[in-house]
């Protein structure tokens, strides 16, 4: 009787997994893609376009990131629900590189605002100081 053929089991566990880390790595890429894609914009694109000017008699005026961060903000924001969904559909690998994106993201906003927080107190006139 030993000698009988053994069926594979019904279900295994761990082919299951890896079948499924191939679409949650996918996911994973594109998410931190088009995040990135999304900061250059925020941090590169928009305030080059937004002081673009050709006239050479003009002044120049500094760039305030007040402006900005609330854009940075946001794509923290989606990068923290992105890991609670991928968290609710056990995508290991996406809430990781979301987790992080979303912690990165937060310390770049709080930095850019302590920073521009900072360059406000400079260079405030001496009548708005306190007293």
């Amino acid at each position: 009787m030993s000698n009988l053929p053994v069926a594979p089991p019904a279900f295994d566990a761990q082919v299951k997994a890896r079948v499924q880390r191939g679409p949650d790595v996918g996911a994973s890429c594109a998410l931190v893609f088009l995040e990135l894609l999304a900061l250059a914009v925020i941090v590169v694109v928009w305030p080059f376009l937004d002081h673009f000017d050709l006239d050479p008699a003009s002044d120049i005026e500094t760039v305030s990131l007040w402006r900005y961060l609330p854009a940075l903000g946001g794509v923290a924001v989606v990068a923290f629900v992105a890991a609670v969904l991928a968290g609710r559909a056990r995508a290991t690998v996406t809430v990781v590189s979301q987790g992080s994106m979303a912690v990165l993201v937060t310390l770049a906003f709080f930095g850019g605002a302590a920073l521009q927080s900072h360059q406000d107190a400079r260079d405030c006139p001496v009548v708005c100081s306190a007293e």
